[in-house]
C-alpha cells in the first residue's frame, strides 16, 4: 500500500514524463482546460471525452448547462488529458487516488465520440491507474466489450436504463432498452463490472416499469444496480410534461423552481420499493455510482453518509499524510475520531480546500476540515 507522501511524489514525476513528451503548445492547451482545475465531485472527478448529446432524453440536463448544438468530440489527446489532470491541485494518481467518472455531459459512445472516449480511458488506464466508471446508454457490441475489458479489467461501468413502457416518448433516440439489456450481457461476456444505472427514477414510469427493468438486467449478468435520483428545471418539467408524466406536479408544490436550477425530486418511497426487488431478485443495491467503482476495484471506502462501501478501508499514518501536506507547500494537524480524519489548516481557504480533497481521496475517508 503506497504512503500519501509517495503518491504525491508519483504525481509530480508522472506530470514532468508527460512535459518532456509534449510540445508548448500542447501542453499550454492542456493547461487552459478544465480538467487541469474542475473540483472532483463526490463521485470523482468528472473526465468528458464530447460535449453536448444528440439522444434527446426529456429527463437531460445538459442544455440547462449551456451546453447546445451538435455533440463534438473533446480536441485533446490522451496524452493531454492525462497532463491536464495531472496539474489539477486536487487530483492524486493511483489506484489509491482520485475516482475517474466518465460520462457526465455527453454520451461517452455516440459516433464521432466513441474513439476519443476509448483513447481516453486507455490513457488514464496505462499512465494512471486510477479507479474508472463509465456511464451509457448506448449499444456496446461485443468487440467493443472486449476491448474495453482489455483496455482496463477492473473498469465500472453503468449501463442507464429508467423506463420500458414510455421509452420512445421519454428516450426518442437513444437504443432501445433491449438493446441496452444485451450491453451488459456483453460486458459481462468479457467480465466487465456492469451495473444497471435505474436513473433517473421517473415517478409513475419507475414505480411501474422498475420491477421488470431490474428482473431483466439480473437474467443479463448484472453486477448491481444504482438507484438514481430526477432532478428538474423547469425545462426539463416542460419537457417530461409533454411526454405525459404529470406525476411530478404534487411533488414539486413547496419547490422553488428557478431557470437552470436543479431540483431533485424526492423519490424516496420507489426507491425503497425497488430496493427490495432488487434484493429479492439477488443484486447488490450500491448507495451511489462511485460505490459500483469501489466494488469493481475491490476497494473500501467511508468518505460520505452513503458508505461504508465494498471492502477494507486503506490504513492511515497521520505523520504520513502530514509530510504529504507539508510537501505542497500545507500546513496542518491531522487527526483521527473513529473513521473520521480531523484536518487542521493553517492558511486560506484554498489550502483546506487542497487538503481535503486530496487526503478524502487517499484516506477513504471523510474529512472534516478547519483553519487556524
Amino acid at each position: 500500500m503506497p504512503k500519501f507522501v509517495e503518491l504525491l511524489e508519483l504525481k509530480r514525476e508522472l506530470r514532468d514524463q508527460l512535459e518532456r513528451k509534449l510540445t508548448q503548445r500542447e501542453r499550454n492547451e492542456a493547461l487552459a482546460d478544465s480538467h487541469s482545475r474542475r473540483e472532483p465531485r463526490m463521485c470523482g472527478l468528472t473526465v468528458h471525452p464530447g460535449r453536448g448529446c444528440s439522444l434527446g432524453c426529456k429527463y437531460c440536463y445538459v442544455e440547462d448547462m449551456g451546453i447546445r448544438g451538435p455533440p463534438e468530440s473533446y480536441k485533446l489527446s490522451g496524452l493531454q488529458l492525462v497532463y491536464a489532470i495531472l496539474s489539477n491541485t486536487f487530483f492524486l494518481p493511483s489506484e489509491q487516488g482520485t475516482m475517474l467518472a466518465f460520462g457526465s455531459i455527453t454520451e461517452p459512445f455516440l459516433p464521432g465520440i466513441r474513439e476519443r472516449t476509448f483513447e481516453y480511458l486507455r490513457a488514464v488506464s496505462e499512465l494512471l491507474g486510477n479507479p474508472t466508471q463509465i456511464s451509457t446508454k448506448f449499444y456496446i457490441g461485443k468487440e467493443e466489450s472486449r476491448i474495453l475489458g482489455e483496455i482496463d479489467p477492473k473498469l465500472s461501468v453503468l449501463v442507464t436504463i429508467p423506463c420500458l413502457s414510455k421509452a420512445e416518448v421519454i428516450e426518442p433516440y437513444a437504443p432501445r432498452p433491449e438493446l441496452r439489456f444485451q450491453t451488459i450481457r456483453n460486458l459481462r461476456d468479457e467480465s466487465v463490472h456492469t451495473s444497471l444505472f435505474l436513473r433517473p427514477i421517473i415517478p409513475g414510469v419507475a414505480d411501474l416499469d422498475g420491477p421488470k427493468i431490474i428482473e431483466n438486467a439480473k437474467s443479463a449478468g448484472a453486477n448491481g444496480v444504482v438507484l438514481g435520483t430526477l432532478r428538474v428545471t423547469p425545462s426539463i418539467l416542460e419537457r417530461l410534461r409533454e411526454a405525459g408524466i404529470h406525476e411530478l406536479e404534487e411533488l414539486l408544490t413547496s419547490k422553488n423552481i428557478k431557470r437552470g436550477r436543479q431540483v431533485p425530486i424526492d423519490t424516496s418511497s420507489i426507491k425503497s420499493s425497488l430496493r427490495r426487488v432488487a434484493l429479492r431478485a439477488g443484486l447488490r443495491v450500491f448507495p451511489a455510482a462511485c460505490s459500483a467503482n469501489m466494488d469493481s476495484h475491490s476497494l473500501g471506502c467511508y468518505a460520505c453518509s452513503f458508505g461504508p462501501c465494498s471492502g477494507e478501508l486503506p490504513p492511515i499514518d497521520p505523520e504520513d499524510i502530514r509530510e504529504g501536506l507539508v510537501s505542497l507547500g500545507i500546513a496542518a494537524d491531522v487527526g483521527v475520531k473513529g473513521e473520521r480524519l480531523i484536518l487542521r489548516v493553517r492558511g486560506g481557504v484554498r489550502r483546506e480546500k487542497v487538503a481535503k480533497y486530496l487526503v478524502r481521496a487517499f484516506a477513504r475517508r471523510m474529512v472534516s476540515t478547519m483553519r487556524t
